[in-house]
């Protein structure tokens, strides 16, 4: 048989089967290359789809407030981040100017940005003398790879007054906080690939309330409504400012203030409930809650040795709502280390050593910034800055080729 009544013989459906079980997307890159009629079978929708669904989005880097930080060499992402980096405008020049000047980046999600755009001056005076409209700033959903957004409609009148009593302020802005929810479920396959759900909790002094956009409807509605009392009946507190969001097991994660209690929201039932945290987590602001597998959460922190100065990264997983310690992880000693992201299969990790002073702040690059694949427990380096910001996000995805529009 010659080689081309060999090729002819593959059918597409045994075709997709073998590129389906390539280990990585630069293999399938290079498939695509051989012939016409590998790319068409590579290039098809549905099987980009698949392939998507059975491989993780690499870790290409991270944004934080200053631009997009790709992976650079040896980290083995680093080709393909170069090349994402050459491709997106992750400056959003494709979008309306702001009035500031910039975009803020509130959230990243399966290669969609969720940016504020803030308020324009008309919309500001018309509420300057109501204080919680001002918290509902506008909104866009954008894809930087293929340079195509949609700016959300604002929520109605009727729907933000009667959402929460006042959101009160702190550091980090109000706490009316927007997010993505990740891509997933049972019926992902026949959605439309556009498809996308942003989710806002209004917080307030007494309650909190969830509203929820969806792009199918391209409406607001409110889902749901706890009073702090009752979620934290029982534990001696009657509210609590909650920071430091966490997905994991279609749920979202936050800390309660100075409380070793853990705001859950669950993305599927659209419910507010309370969760404790792990023994020794108390009062840590670096912590990641991420998928253990089998409908579990699991939680990495840092834990530093005050008489070794010895670091480790601890791992915990919550089964039969019991919290049990699964790994621990040795790190460099002589350095701090911070987690500044997670998704559904890494960490995002900063450290700068522990004699640092201002002088060398300002004169040198010293923080080293670090991706871990917790599946595989490996630990890459992904670039040094200046800088070791306290809000980043991380960004994964597939080289544009392979890509489908999002937005």
């Amino acid at each position: 048989m010659t080689n081309q009544e060999g090729m002819a013989a593959l059918t597409d459906d045994l075709l997709a089967a073998i590129f389906l079980r390539l280990p990585a997307p630069a293999d399938l890159l290079r498939a695509s290359a051989v012939c016409a009629a590998f790319r068409r079978l590579v290039t098809a929708r549905s099987f980009l789809r698949r392939f998507r669904s059975l491989h993780a989005a690499p870790f290409l880097g991270f944004v934080d407030r200053d631009a997009f930080h790709r992976a650079l060499p040896p980290h083995p992402s680093a080709p393909a981040a170069r090349a994402v980096s050459l491709a997106g405008d992750f400056s959003f020049s494709f979008l309306p100017t702001p009035r500031d000047g910039r975009w803020t980046v509130l959230d990243v999600r399966d290669g969609r940005f969720l940016l504020d755009l803030g308020r324009a001056p008309e919309e500001e005076d018309e509420y300057a003398d109501e204080e919680y409209p001002a918290a509902f700033t506008d909104l866009a959903v954008c894809d930087p790879l293929q340079r195509r957004c949609l700016l959300l409609p604002r929520i109605p009148d009727t729907l933000a007054a009667v959402s929460v009593d006042h959101p009160f302020h702190v550091q980090f802005g109000c706490l009316c906080e927007p997010f993505l929810v990740p891509s997933g479920g049972d019926d992902d396959e026949d959605e439309e690939e556009t498809s996308f759900t942003v989710i806002r909790i209004a917080h307030s002094e007494t309650n909190l309330l969830a509203l929820v956009f969806s792009s199918r409807t391209g409406q607001w509605r409110a889902v749901a409504s706890q009073a702090w009392s009752d979620l934290l009946r029982g534990s001696g507190v009657s509210m609590g400012v909650i920071f430091s969001r966490q997905y994991a097991c279609n749920c979202f994660y936050w800390m309660v203030g100075s409380t070793e209690n853990l705001l859950v929201f669950d993305t599927r039932r659209m419910e507010f409930s309370v969760a404790c945290l792990p023994p020794g987590c108390y009062g840590q602001n670096h912590i990641a809650i991420v998928d253990a597998g089998e409908s579990r959460p699991g939680l990495f922190s840092v834990r530093e040795h005050v008489r070794d100065e010895a670091v480790d990264l601890c791992y915990t997983v919550r089964s039969s709502n019991q919290w049990q310690m699964e790994k621990t992880i040795p790190l460099d000693s002589g350095y701090r280390y911070y987690i500044r992201g997670a998704t559904e299969r890494y960490l995002l990790l900063v450290r700068c050593r522990r004699e640092m002073n201002l002088r060398s702040l300002l004169d040198t690059r010293h923080f080293e910034w670090f991706s871990l694949d917790f599946k595989t427990l490996q630990l890459e380096n992904v670039c040094v800055l200046k800088h070791g910001s306290l809000r980043a996000h991380i960004y994964t995805n597939f080289p544009p080729s392979l890509l489908s529009p999002t937005v």
